[in-house]
């Protein structure tokens, strides 16, 4: 409980957003690929996404990040200044159609790329020939049918809802949770004896998300800052624990501005 003699008391924070997202034009790089459409550029479709930045406006972000790498800054910002101007057609991608919207909404010079690709543990190991090695292949398919059952329904359900109802519910912690979930069994279960190669797999998600913070880190110049985060929703789980253990940060919830 927080006392008069707690060290941390009434120490300025800094606000961050972390809003996860579906991606509105998916390009298959993920595990599960998506099997109903999203039309972004419908009529419906943009005016959701309008409403989506309208409400996001009212957190005042004093900085948006973006789920692109720092090496793609300088076509980012060139990219950005086109759109300023008038002259660069929005791609489908939420990074343009939330990040750059509301940036220029707002009248920030720049977004800022906070992506990073991350080191993975070296030797890389062949989980399933691993597997199939030591009799472990029982192991890479136990929860991976009822994982592909439930982001079937969630895919589902992008047709159903809007855009803000969409982001509402993957950024509940219960399905943030559960998303997570699927980290850590089947493939991270395989290995024997002091030979965890499923866990070393799974390092080099920890290690991209430990940078992205990093870079969150970066371009949070003081305690007044206002960071909002647009990023994969699959990154949530370790961003949060990050933004919530951190003595310089306050995570400010999804539902403070989309829910009502």
């Amino acid at each position: 409980m927080a006392n008069s003699a707690d060290p941390f008391l009434g120490q300025p924070l800094a606000a961050i957003l972390l809003l996860g997202t579906f991606h509105f034009q998916d390009h298959g790089l993920d595990w599960y690929k998506p099997q109903v459409g999203f039309d972004v550029f419908s009529q419906r479709r943009q005016r959701e996404i309008a409403e989506v930045v309208e409400r996001l406006a009212v957190f005042q972000p004093t900085k948006i990040a973006i789920e692109q790498t720092s090496d793609q800054q300088s076509e980012i910002d060139q990219s950005y200044r086109a759109h300023l101007q008038g002259v660069f057609h929005l791609p489908g991608s939420e990074i343009y159609q939330l990040g750059f919207r509301l940036a220029k909404r707002l009248g920030h010079d720049r977004v800022h790329c906070v992506d990073n690709w991350g080191r993975h543990y070296q030797p890389q190991i062949d989980l399933e020939a691993y597997a199939r090695e030591h009799g472990q292949e029982q192991l890479l398919a136990q929860w991976s049918p009822r994982f592909k059952q439930w982001y079937q329904h969630r895919d589902q359900l992008k047709a159903q809802l809007s855009v803000r109802e969409i982001l509402l519910d993957i950024n509940q912690e219960e399905t943030i949770l559960q998303g997570h979930g699927h980290y850590l069994v089947d493939w991270f279960k395989v290995g024997s004896g002091n030979d965890y190669p499923g866990a070393d797999g799974v390092t080099g998600w920890y290690n991209r998300n430990l940078r992205i913070f990093a870079n969150l880190q970066r371009i949070t110049e003081t305690p007044d800052e206002r960071i909002l985060l647009i990023i994969g929703w699959g990154h949530l789980p370790i961003l949060r624990h990050c933004v919530q253990a951190s003595p310089e940060y306050n995570l400010v919830e999804v539902c403070d501005y989309l829910g009502h």
